[in-house]
């Protein structure tokens, strides 16, 4: 009974001291914090720039100014005018013409009269500048007869002077060794009388523009 009553009595006490005693402190436990999503560079609407359209120049046609020549006849290419004479030379043809009286290049054409045509270019003599020395760059002999026709522009489309001459381009009298010259100097221009013979004493080649009333000046060395 005794040992009952002290088991009881201590029970009694553990409970009354269990009761007075303060509760343990519980450590605050700490809150679990929200994970938030890491932001997302949201891209931001990029104004599109639309260009204006530009006005694009139009070309305008452009005058074009066509030089015009005046057909007129040279004052020399008259009475006076005459054909001197033709050849060849380092691969190219020459026309002599006195009596042009221009001061300025003019063109022509030459027509061997079968179908044959050449350009020439003709310029005032520096030495006689009333004469003119026509040139072109390509070799053409064989012929006799020639139509020569002038232009006043270097497209010959304006033909103002038109002839037929008669030439030595047939013959090449240089090629035959029994010939005989002549060279004189009238008003200042030289001439030439040339006869050459074939083997049997024939006359093969003749040439002769020597204007024998006109004012003698003496003699002279070959014709260029």
């Amino acid at each position: 009974m005794h040992k009952k009553t002290q088991l009881l009595f201590a029970v009694i006490l553990i409970l009354a001291v269990s009761a007075c005693s303060k509760p343990a402190t519980q450590a605050p436990t700490q809150a679990p914090s929200r994970t938030l999503p890491l932001p997302t560079d949201t891209p931001i609407p990029t104004a599109k720039l639309t260009l204006a359209p530009t006005a694009t120049a139009t070309n305008l046609p452009t005058l074009t100014q066509t030089p015009t020549f005046t057909v007129t006849p040279f004052p020399g290419f008259g009475a006076r005018f005459k054909f001197y004479q033709a050849w060849t030379k380092n691969e190219k043809t020459y026309f002599y013409f006195m009596n042009a009286q221009v001061d300025q290049t003019i063109y022509a054409t030459v027509d061997d009269l079968e179908g044959n045509q050449y350009a020439l270019i003709c310029l005032p003599d520096e030495q006689y500048p009333d004469d003119i020395r026509c040139y072109s760059d390509t070799l053409f002999k064989g012929k006799v007869d020639y139509k020569v026709t002038f232009y006043s522009d270097p497209e010959r489309r304006y033909a103002f002077f038109e002839n037929i001459f008669t030439t030595s381009l047939n013959t090449n009298y240089m090629d035959y060794d029994n010939c005989e010259k002549e060279y004189r100097i009238y008003d200042g221009k030289c001439y030439s009388a040339i006869t050459c013979y074939g083997e049997n004493g024939e006359v093969v080649y003749t040439f002769d523009n020597i204007p024998y009333d006109g004012n003698f000046e003496g003699y002279s060395l070959p014709c260029p």
